[in-house]
């Protein structure tokens, strides 16, 4: 019998109106993903969705899971790894938040994490102006506070006899970029449209993904963004299950020194600030078809 895998791919939104969220569910069997829903979500029904997923599932999840180690020292000094930061989000709300978050940029800017420097589309999580990625990072933990509690697997954080669905932060633009598909200029401009036709007629050719009804989607896709973010990060998700060589991981030492921003700490361990930070996970640059 052919194995079958729960795949789910969040465009995440951090807006009070909390109406932007997009979901795209499906089940991958063999090297294909068969989408069954790809629709607007509220983020408490995104937190339940994710929390009765059932184990071996795997979801990407489009927003920070944490934020940079210097910050976090002025946050929760004695904070050594995400599930820490997690849990002092649940107890505040956005506008303490912001006020920590106001102070500390106010004196040191909006430092990258360490994993955000290898990907030329980061943003800073602190970044406050267009886009806004403040509100995204704080709701984003709060519920990862919840979901780690109920014992979901967060990488890179040791598993520690886990067996609940893998939680994956994603970044969609990231994996387009590294299919060899448009991955700016798709979300608004004269072309836009245009463009999101391109990724979805490239997007299983390109990932390797066989996406047999996303024709289906095609509409929904074309007419808004955050519903082709969802695909594209549900696509992610297949490819972490399927071979996680294709993803840049954390380093159990002090990372590669050609990177955005300089040459790393050589007394720095990449993997243990990447269990503080969090990690993106993006597939590396895919060879384009023959």
């Amino acid at each position: 019998m052919t194995e079958e895998t729960s795949i789910l791919g969040v465009d995440f939104s951090g807006a009070k109106a909390d109406k932007n969220t997009w979901v795209t569910q499906g089940i991958l069997t063999g090297g294909a993903l068969t989408i069954s829903s790809c629709e607007s979500t509220p983020r408490a029904e995104l937190a339940d969705l994710l929390a009765a997923l059932p184990s071996g599932s795997v979801a990407a999840l489009d927003f920070p899971f944490s934020v940079p180690r210097l910050f976090a020292g002025s946050w929760l000094p004695e904070a050594v790894s995400m599930p820490q930061l997690w849990e002092a989000a649940a107890a505040m709300d956005l506008p303490e938040f912001m006020v920590l978050r106001d102070d500390f940029v106010a004196e040191h800017g909006e430092p990258l994490r360490r994993g955000d420097l290898y990907f030329p589309e980061c943003y800073s999580c602190l970044h406050k102006a267009n886009p806004n990625m403040v509100p995204m990072t704080f709701r984003g933990m709060q519920m990862l506070a919840g979901l780690w509690e109920s014992g979901c697997r967060v990488p890179p954080l040791p598993d520690q006899g886990r067996t609940c669905p893998v939680l994956l932060e994603s970044m969609p633009g990231a994996a387009l970029r590294a299919f060899g598909l448009p991955f700016k200029g798709y979300k608004k401009g004269r072309n836009a449209v245009e463009l999101r036709r391109q990724i979805l007629d490239g997007l299983a050719i390109r990932s390797g993904v066989s996406l047999p009804n996303l024709a289906h989607f095609s509409d929904r896709c074309i007419g808004n963004d955050d519903c082709l973010d969802s695909a594209a990060a549900a696509v992610a998700a297949c490819l972490w299950y399927q071979d996680q060589t294709l993803f840049r991981l954390p380093q159990d030492g002090p990372g590669d020194a050609t990177k955005r921003g300089g040459a790393p700490n050589p007394d720095e361990n990449e993997l243990a600030t990447a269990r503080l930070e969090g990690w993106l996970y993006a597939p590396v640059f895919l060879s384009p078809p023959a």
